[in-house]
């Protein structure tokens, strides 16, 4: 499987997982500065009412199981991500407007 492949199988089983408002892949991958053994970045940007339990660590990585390459899946509360990426440049959120890649997107 070549690493599109893989972004493509991995978006497709966190729709099913998350049922996400947004999917953004960000990092050395979405940027194009990525080395051999870059992993993939997702951040996950959800509904606010959310399961607690979707938002633990590790609970995007057990859907994802088996679709090869290294990954982290970083899932935020629409709100939360919403108001971050506007009022805090230098967080996660932002730098995900200002450099990610839309994967998914409801909106």
């Amino acid at each position: 499987m070549t690493r599109d492949e893989a972004i493509a199988e991995i978006t497709n089983k966190l729709v099913e997982f998350y049922q996400p408002i947004r999917i953004c892949l960000f990092g050395s991958v979405a940027r194009g500065d990525d080395g051999p053994d870059s992993d993939l970045d997702f951040l996950v940007v959800v509904p606010d009412d959310a399961p607690e339990d979707k938002l633990r660590p590790g609970a995007g990585r057990r859907a994802v199981r088996g679709t090869g390459f290294a990954k982290d899946i970083v899932p935020w509360r629409k709100t939360d991500f919403e108001q971050r990426a506007a009022w805090v440049r230098a967080s996660l959120p932002a730098t995900v407007v200002r450099e990610g890649r839309v994967l998914y997107d409801t909106q």
